[in-house]
């Protein structure tokens, strides 16, 4: 809908949105092909692993460019619920906006996009400064046609507003809102992994602490204590609270090569890391706890000198082999949580909360292999 010089009895009209039929791109005409390469510029910025922030900075972005627009900002709603949003992003120059609530009814949660020629102080006052002469009001419609927010943008010249730039114009909007959804979803996963995460974390700090403590206060309570079995528990103790407040002190990489290797960068011995393929934060996460534990165990007790760390992420699964030249042990007579010992059960633990398993294969004077598969 348009308001402005062009209407100056103040009446809105709303654009129909045509549907544009497939077809060669040397058969559509060049305002269509413009069109659906605004669409597809904007898709792609949405496409993306960053924060909301950086999907929405790239998103009015391509909408600045495919449109030849001026300025352009994402308002998001207040906490409030009311018609009253603030700038999220964008560089528009007003922080918030205050819509008249009757005004934000008929005109802006229709869902249509609205370009106006004038002040429009029956609606909203003009965020530009000095005041736009040609600008626009974009919604974005979230689930249940809830409001998700406003794109507001200026031109120098006037916005196309004919059947077709009003298709495009409505199609971004919907892309938008999705975008924020989707960013939104993602990071509610991400802090939910990391919380969970550090729920595990604390429950390994307290029942290795237990068990070391437990296996000194035995030997506390004998008449001639072991001092060397004494010592390497209240060690063994210290190790791990020492080891798991750093990981808990140190942001994981997002990616997946650089969380090996700072992984790896931990442990004395050398590590030689190769792979390929990229994984979500919470797979990321997996792996560096998994991948710190195995080579700790092999720096720690193996004696190893040296280890190595191969990776494939592909076809929706994930793959992972950790190999040292240490000591070797035999599995089957390995010391258990029973023992104080619980790096090897939290990595089968952890590989079998995400759906895969971990499996350890040594023998004595023959190394260590861990391999470990997650899906994606």
């Amino acid at each position: 809908m348009v308001v402005g010089d062009d209407d100056p009895d103040h009446e809105r009209r709303v654009v129909s949105a045509p549907v544009l039929e497939d077809g060669l791109a040397g058969r559509l005409a060049p305002e269509v092909l413009a069109g659906l390469g605004a669409v597809s510029r904007v898709s792609r910025a949405l496409v993306g692993t960053g924060d909301l922030p950086a999907l929405a900075r790239a998103a009015l972005a391509a909408m600045r460019d495919a449109l030849h627009l001026e300025c352009t900002a994402l308002y998001l709603p207040d906490a409030d619920g009311l018609p009253v949003l603030r700038r999220y992003v964008g560089d528009a120059a007003a922080d918030e906006l205050a819509f008249d609530e009757e005004a934000w009814r008929l005109a802006v949660a229709g869902g249509a996009p609205i370009v106006l020629r004038e002040a429009a102080s029956w609606l909203v006052a003009n965020p530009f400064d000095p005041p736009a002469r040609d600008w626009m009001i974009l919604p974005l419609a979230g689930e249940e046609r809830e409001l998700a927010g406003v794109v507001i943008a200026s031109a120098r010249e006037r916005i196309a507003v004919d059947p077709l730039g009003g298709t495009v114009l409505s199609l971004l909007g919907l892309q938008i809102s999705a975008g924020i959804e989707t960013a939104r979803l993602r990071r509610a996963l991400q802090q939910a992994a990391v919380e969970r995460e550090r729920r595990t974390l604390a429950a390994e700090v307290h029942d290795g602490l237990a068990q070391y403590l437990a296996v000194a206060r035995r030997e506390l309570a004998l008449p001639e204590p072991d001092t060397e079995r004494l010592r390497e528990a209240v060690d063994a103790a210290h190790k791990i609270v020492r080891s798991r407040l750093q990981e808990l002190s140190t942001d994981t990489p997002t990616g997946l090569c650089d969380a090996i290797r700072a992984a790896a960068e931990r442990v004395k011995l050398p590590v030689r890391v190769s792979g390929s393929g990229e994984a979500g934060h919470e797979a990321v996460t997996l792996v560096a706890r998994i991948v710190s534990e195995a080579l700790a165990n092999a720096d720690a007790h193996a004696h190893a000198t040296a280890a190595e760390v191969r990776y494939a992420a592909r076809d929706e699964r994930l793959e992972l082999t950790v190999s040292d030249d240490g000591c070797g042990f035999d599995p089957a007579t390995a010391p258990g949580v029973e023992d104080g010992h619980l790096g090897l059960t939290v990595m089968r633990q952890r590989a079998r909360g995400f759906g895969g398993d971990c499996e350890v294969q040594s023998t004595p004077g023959a190394g260590t292999l861990i391999r470990l598969w997650i899906p994606l």
